[in-house]
């Protein structure tokens, strides 16, 4: 399950957050993970103001965004970090950590990059995701998101010509089951469909979907 939302950010939003940009002391991204070899990018330390409030932003707007509340289910989100990929850097195949360690522990059942400048901008850092045989590659709008599952193998692109800029994190699932999700998003479509037509049929969705979500809620 790969989710493009379009729009997570406003136009003020991304005013705002590009006004900030400057002002991120950007360091070595392997401070989160000093022993990786494959990462090489630069990402704002956890105690900078500026990256502080883009969180804040991004946050608010991606629990705004209906597609994410209605698609992700989302329980808790981790702390946004503002990444930056220089000519030559790049992320090599990984699969996002288990478990984030948080108070309590949060595990990561989606991941989320929120792109921040303009396509044209650069060349290469797409966000290539395999999914079975194929690679998908997302290279996406500023204030487009991309969402998806934290258990795919992924990379972003070595960057040949520009900057590239995106906000990373990661959500905990209300329903820690991806397959679960699927199912209530299907009924969450139908129950949709179905508002304008038989009053039963509507009640009958409402009360499947409800349930459900009783049932598999991780609470």
């Amino acid at each position: 399950m790969i989710r493009v939302l379009r729009n997570v950010l406003s136009v003020e939003d991304l005013s705002a957050v590009r006004g900030l940009l400057p002002q991120v002391r950007f360091g070595d991204g392997r401070m989160t993970n000093p022993a990786a070899t494959i990462k090489r990018n630069l990402q704002a330390p956890p105690d900078d103001p500026a990256n502080e409030r883009i969180a804040q932003i991004t946050r608010a707007a991606l629990f705004r965004h209906t597609d994410l509340r209605v698609f992700a289910l989302p329980r808790t989100l981790a702390r946004t970090t503002v990444v930056r990929y220089e000519p030559g850097m790049t992320y090599g195949w990984h699969v996002d950590e288990a478990l984030f360690p948080s108070t309590p522990p949060m595990r990561s059942d989606l991941s989320c990059t929120v792109f921040l400048n303009p396509e044209e901008d650069y060349d290469g850092g797409e966000l290539i995701i395999q999914l079975g045989a194929q690679e998908l590659a997302y290279k996406l709008a500023p204030g487009d998101a991309i969402l998806y599952p934290s258990t795919t193998i992924h990379q972003v692109a070595p960057v040949t010509r520009g900057v590239r800029l995106a906000a990373i994190t990661w959500l905990q699932s209300w329903i820690a089951d991806a397959q679960q999700r699927e199912l209530m998003l299907q009924l969450e479509e139908a129950r949709t469909r179905a508002g304008m037509g038989d009053a039963r049929l509507t009640v009958l969705l409402e009360s499947l979907r409800t349930n459900l979500f009783r049932m598999w809620a991780d609470t």
